[in-house]
C-alpha cells in the first residue's frame, strides 16, 4: 500500500499538482475565533510497520488530549485496530471529566498486523460523537474493488445518523485505496451513497483518508465547485495560503488544502500531499475553516486534521 502511496504521490508531482508547504503556522488555531461544530479526520495507522510503537497510554492520551482541545463534535478515524477502538471507546463513553462520546465502528480486514493491540485482529473505521447515534442508523457500504489490482482490504463507508449540536447529521467515513485504478469507483459510491442522504434532507459530514489530491478528477464526484459536481465544500478550501498552481489566487476558495502527509511524518515521502478531507454538505453549511496539526510521533504518520463550519440555515 505504502509503494502504492509513493508512486500516487510522484505523479502528483510529476503533474504540478501537489500543493504548497505554505507558510508557517501555529498547531492549533485560535479555536474561540473558530465556529462550531467542529470536527476532526485522523488517520492513525493501527498496523502498518512504519507507524509509531505501540503504547497504550501514550496513544490514549494523545487521542484524548486532540479531541478535548478541538472540543470536537465529530471524530473520524481511519486504519484503526480494534483494540485501538476499545480503548478510546471504553474510556470515552463513560469518563466523567469531560464530555462522552458514543462511538460505531465497522471493520475492513479481519487479519491485520493489530496484534499488539490485542487478541482481535480486525481492522477498520471508527467514528466517534458527542452525542449518540440513533439506533438502528449505522450502516457499512462496500465500496468497489478490483482483487487483481492489488486490493488488500474490503472498503467500505462508514454512517450513522447522530445529532450535532442538536441537528441530526448523517456522519461518514471511508479510506480510498490508494491504488490506481480503485479510487474511481470507490469515490463514485461514496459519492452516490451521500447524496442519497442530503436528498432525504440530512446534514452530511464526510471524513476520511482518500489518498487523492483536491484537485484530482475523482473528487469532481464530491466537490460542488471548480469542475466539481457533487454537493459538498471541503473544510480547509479557503485558506489561500495553501492555494496551488491551479487555483486563481484571488478566489475565495478552491480545491485546495494545507498538507495531511509530509516528509516529517512519513519518512518516506518526498513531497507534501492533502490526502485526509473533512466534506461538508454545501446546503447546511457556512463560514467553513480547516487546519492540519503537527506530526504525533505516538500515533501516525499522517497529520491530523481540524474543521469547523458554522449553520447555514
Amino acid at each position: 500500500m505504502r509503494a502504492a502511496f509513493r508512486t500516487f504521490v510522484t505523479a502528483l508531482l510529476f503533474l504540478g499538482l501537489v500543493l504548497p508547504i505554505g507558510p508557517a503556522q501555529a498547531d492549533m488555531p485560535d479555536a474561540a475565533n473558530w465556529p462550531r461544530p467542529r470536527f476532526i479526520t485522523y488517520n492513525i495507522c493501527g498496523a502498518a510497520k512504519q507507524c509509531p510503537p505501540v503504547d497504550r497510554k501514550a496513544f490514549q492520551a494523545a487521542m484524548v488530549s486532540a479531541i478535548d482541545h478541538w472540543d470536537a463534535d465529530l471524530v473520524f478515524l481511519q486504519e484503526v485496530c480494534y483494540g485501538q477502538w476499545t480503548l478510546l471507546r471504553d474510556h470515552l463513553n463513560t469518563r466523567t471529566d469531560g464530555p462522552r462520546y458514543d462511538s460505531v465502528w465497522g471493520a475492513t480486514r479481519t487479519s491485520s498486523g493489530c496484534l499488539d493491540w490485542g487478541s482481535d485482529q480486525r481492522f477498520g473505521l471508527a467514528t466517534f460523537a458527542k452525542g449518540t447515534f440513533e439506533e438502528g442508523t449505522r450502516t457499512v457500504v462496500p465500496l468497489p474493488e478490483d482483487e487483481s489490482d492489488g486490493a488488500i482490504e474490503n472498503r467500505i463507508l462508514l454512517c450513522g445518523r447522530v445529532p450535532v449540536t442538536g441537528r441530526p447529521v448523517r456522519a461518514c467515513n471511508t479510506h480510498i485505496a490508494p491504488e490506481t485504478g480503485q479510487g474511481g469507483p470507490q469515490v463514485d459510491k461514496v459519492a452516490e451513497v451521500t447524496r442519497s442522504y442530503a436528498a432525504e434532507g440530512d446534514p452530511v459530514v464526510l471524513g476520511g483518508d482518500f489518498n487523492l489530491a483536491p484537485t484530482d478528477s475523482i473528487l469532481n464526484a464530491l466537490y460542488d465547485h471548480n469542475g466539481g459536481k457533487g454537493v459538498f465544500q471541503e473544510v480547509d478550501e479557503n485558506d489561500t495560503a495553501f492555494f496551488g498552481p491551479t487555483c486563481d489566487q484571488s478566489a475565495d476558495r478552491c480545491r485546495s488544502g494545507e498538507p495531511t502527509a509530509v516528509p516529517t511524518c512519513a519518512t518516506d515521502l518526498e513531497t507534501p500531499v492533502k490526502i485526509d478531507y473533512i466534506f461538508l454538505s454545501y446546503y447546511w453549511f457556512t463560514n467553513v475553516r480547516g487546519d492540519a496539526a503537527a506530526c504525533a510521533d505516538t500515533v501516525s504518520d499522517h497529520r491530523l486534521l481540524r474543521g469547523a463550519a458554522a449553520w447555514e440555515h
